[in-house]
């Protein structure tokens, strides 16, 4: 098989196919890398493309395989890492030109795991200036183009920017992100895909560059559930999670939706959201009704717009922790819209921060009995799809459904539910209670494998 006929929009199929044979790590790779040569003058989604590295650690997967050895499904596949990711001996930018000689002294531990498992990293990935931000913006780094768009420069979503738009632009088919408030849930929204976010604290963050230690939380894009799965198994040791769920057939399907207790956000909360995204939601708990699935209003202890006070105490305060000193410094090359944010965090009293801290704790109990009688939790991922560039408002960030997952302590995932009246894809969010992330991984699965939303993809530019 050559790299033409090569399945490059799925990641399954790829992993499948190296272990029978079919084509090898050294046609994907280079297929990919022809793609990003191609493509990512326009759409910008790499900081840096380790070209030599990845052919070199491809000619060696396939020289393992055909001495007999395998390191599993992610063996001799490529992956794209967001930038501030160590690994050892490449900078690590955070989005900011302070740090362009910010050489790594060692792999993060999630680059030790995506490196045991066989992955081969083929580039970091741009993102935003120290992951404070959710629409993609990057002034001084430059901002990732969302690919369902050829002629409007529109936002892929941040704070992982272009390791979403690098999917979604078929330029490598998996990737790394992280998400405090949103991070990978939008971008995944605004760009069509799958975007993961585990359990805060499921994988171990050494290596990855804070923004706030109690929210921060590793996360993997992928077109589909099934194929998240696959970095997921990688990184997480999870005794919960079968692996059946990359098998799974329309009947296990429609017997693991049966009786699903689905919580919907109550009507009021969707004031502020377009027509076109509620619809689709709407449709979405529709579809889950008709294959046996409970949907239930949920009556919650706070209204979203609650959560938005404490979520940003916690988020610029330890941000402010680990960037404060540099915002100071006015002659620090910093965006426009995260100096602000980081010097008020630097300003905020301990006895603030204290109390959101613990105001969270006590959310997190009172929320922690909705599970008693739900088993996901479904809103909206967005308020909007993709906006123009022109038209973002960098103190207004897109966060309102996406904050709570993280501060309640939830696993969630966005994935795709259509497209809206411009084309644009529209995204729905589940969550599952902290920890129970391997069943997250079979509803979603579950749902995409009687859907094919999934499948729908921006055409590639001329």
């Amino acid at each position: 098989m050559t790299k033409h006929t090569l399945p490059l929009d799925d990641a399954i199929a790829l992993s499948t196919g190296l272990q029978k044979g079919a084509f090898s790590s050294f046609d994907i790779v280079s297929a990919y890398l022809e793609r990003i040569r191609n493509q990512d003058t326009w759409l910008h989604c790499f900081v840096e493309v380790y070209e030599k590295e990845a052919l070199e650690a491809a000619k060696a997967s396939d020289q393992m395989r055909k001495a007999g050895y395998s390191l599993g499904p992610l063996h001799g596949l490529p992956i794209a890492v967001k930038d501030l990711v160590d690994i050892e001996g490449k900078v690590t930018t955070i989005g900011s030109p302070i740090f362009a000689n910010n050489i790594a002294k060692s792999d993060a531990y999630l680059t030790q795991r995506l490196k045991a498992a066989g992955a081969i990293i083929i580039g970091k990935t741009h993102m935003v200036q120290f992951a404070l931000g959710g629409w993609g913006t990057n002034e001084h780094m430059g901002m990732p183009r969302n690919p369902w768009d050829h002629q409007v420069h529109r936002v892929p979503g941040g704070s992982s920017s272009g390791s979403a738009a690098a999917v979604a632009g078929g330029l490598v088919p998996l990737s790394i992100g992280t998400d405090t408030g949103g991070s990978v849930r939008l971008p995944a929204a605004y760009c069509g895909i799958t975007g993961f976010k585990f359990t805060v604290g499921l994988v171990d963050t050494q290596g990855v560059a804070p923004l706030s230690k109690t929210l921060d939380s590793i996360g993997v894009f992928a077109k589909s559930m099934a194929e998240t799965a696959l970095v997921y198994d990688a990184l997480v040791d999870d005794p919960h999670r079968t692996k059946s769920a990359n098998a799974m057939t329309k009947d296990s399907a429609h017997k693991l939706l049966q009786g699903l207790r689905i919580g919907r956000i109550a009507p009021y909360e969707l004031k502020d959201v377009q027509v076109d995204i509620v619809k689709a939601y709407e449709h979405t708990l529709e579809f889950f009704k008709s294959v046996g699935a409970h949907i239930t209003t949920l009556e919650l202890p706070f209204s979203v717009a609650d959560l938005a006070p404490m979520a940003i105490h916690i988020m610029v305060t330890e941000g402010a922790a680990s960037y404060g000193a540099l915002a100071n410094d006015l002659t620090k090359p910093m965006d426009s819209g995260i100096r602000p944010r980081l010097q008020a965090g630097a300003k905020l009293l301990a006895t603030d921060y204290i109390a959101a801290l613990e105001n969270q704790t006590l959310l997190k109990k009172q929320f922690a009995k909705t599970f008693d009688h739900i088993d996901i939790f479904a809103t909206p991922t967005g308020l909007t799809t993709a906006v123009p560039l022109s038209e973002v408002n960098p103190s207004a960030p897109p966060v309102h459904f996406t904050r709570v997952f993280n501060v309640l302590d939830m696993c969630g995932v966005s994935v795709p539910v259509g497209l809206d009246a411009q084309h644009l894809p529209i995204g729905f969010q589940l969550g599952a209670a902290g920890g129970r992330d391997a069943f997250l991984v079979e509803v979603a699965t579950a749902f995409q494998t009687l859907t094919q939303f999934h499948l729908v993809s921006p055409k590639p530019k001329n």
